[in-house]
């Protein structure tokens, strides 16, 4: 987990953790809940691994780079248990109690376990694991992971602490993948982190981005009027779908949201509320021919 990442994406979760690392506050249990998506798991591994390491940073979090960090990594520390089923049983609860009576405590008396999915737990495991809360062991820490916190038991909710994750936009993730400017259009136009890397795979992804760009720029010109309809509104079958023609309509509404357009106040609100309007169409069953027609007929008669 990069601790930077998580520092701009989740900072009430990142000052949070940080304050009880710092005054060595660390509860004997948290729940980690949010949306899938949001980091949840990586910042349980990286509060784990600040737990135990022995070269903190001044924010309490861990080097992750001593070996310390790398056992928890790798998985191997005889201190530490991950569970990630897709459905946590009773005995995976059963099995967690046998590892750490069976263990000996490490640094600090730091044994610490990880619960992920865990509202998907059975309601047998969730028993179990209430009995294990009831009574903490002293050097015990666990964090359980859940994005429904409504479907965890509230006497389990009780006996930890709550810590939420926000959605996180998926521009962070993009950025690793692509442009701050592609990343930026495509995480304001609302598209999920999947959907976004599908649409960046498209060959013609760059072309499109730069045919908006062009007619943005020269909004008002006939001849960029015209060249737009050879160039997007003409139906060709080998690359014209809904995926293409919404792409190129989110790129000339983030062009003019970015005041890239060349147009009079009144003539971008024109263009903006017509591309937005066109946009939900989309969202219907629609005839796409007649549908480019429509567009086009409207864009050429807000901006001539």
């Amino acid at each position: 987990m990069n601790k930077e990442y998580l520092k701009k994406a989740q900072p009430v979760v990142y000052q949070t953790l940080s304050n009880a690392l710092k005054n060595q506050r660390v509860a004997n249990a948290y729940l980690f809940h949010g949306p899938k998506g949001s980091s949840k798991l990586e910042t349980a591994i990286l509060f784990a691994q600040s737990i135990v390491c022995e070269h903190t940073d001044n924010d309490g979090f861990a080097c992750q780079e001593c070996e310390s960090c790398k056992r928890i990594e790798n998985e191997e520390s005889l201190d530490y248990m991950i569970v990630s089923n897709d459905r946590i049983k009773k005995k995976d609860i059963v099995d967690l109690q046998t590892f750490f009576e069976s263990t000996s405590a490490g640094k600090q008396n730091a044994r610490i376990y990880i619960l992920d999915h865990y509202d998907k737990a059975t309601p047998d495991a969730s028993n179990s694991l209430l009995k294990f809360l009831e009574e903490p062991s002293e050097g015990i820490y666990g964090i359980l992971i859940a994005d429904e916190k409504s479907n965890v038991l509230p006497t389990i909710q009780s006996r930890c602490q709550a810590i939420h994750f926000k959605p996180e936009s998926c521009e962070h993730l993009l950025l690793e993948n692509t442009s701050e400017e592609n990343a930026k259009m495509l995480a304001e136009s609302g598209y999920t982190y999947d959907k976004a890397i599908e649409l960046l795979s498209l060959p013609d992804f760059e072309e499109l981005k730069q045919i908006a760009l062009e007619y943005i720029e020269h909004a008002s010109s006939f001849s960029q009027i015209e060249k737009m309809q050879t160039n997007v509104f003409v139906n060709k079958s080998d690359r014209m779908n809904k995926d293409w023609v919404q792409l190129w309509i989110q790129w000339v509404l983030f062009y003019v949201k970015n005041d890239r357009v060349n147009l009079p106040l009144e003539k971008k609100v024109k263009l903006y509320s017509i591309l937005v309007e066109n946009m939900d169409m989309l969202y219907r069953p629609v005839d796409l021919g007649l549908f480019m027609d429509k567009l086009y007929y409207d864009i050429r008669k807000a901006v001539i």
